[in-house]
């Protein structure tokens, strides 16, 4: 269940910096710019994520993937937040 966990706080922290590469990849499958929001992509980017680390699990606790990416994804911003320091800082 830890690795579970810590999987998904990978693929949460890792989904901003893997959206290039999959809008880049669905672009050279669909051969065309592909009309979907930024924050679709993200969407689609962490789902990835957190099946390619389900599979690697075999299927381990959904709740620690899903609580891992929660805080891989935001764990910045709450970092930020129990610092006291504000979004614009």
């Amino acid at each position: 269940m830890l690795i579970t966990f810590i999987l998904g706080a990978l693929a949460g922290f890792a989904t901003p910096y893997m959206e290039p590469h999959v809008r880049r990849a669905m672009e050279q499958v669909a051969l065309a710019k592909i009309p979907i929001s930024e924050t679709e992509f993200d969407l689609l980017t962490l789902a990835l994520l957190l099946l390619v680390a389900a599979l690697v699990t075999g299927g381990g606790s959904s709740l620690a993937l899903l609580t891992g990416a929660l805080l891989g994804l935001f764990g910045k911003r709450i970092i930020a937040a129990i610092q006291g320091k504000g979004a614009g800082e």
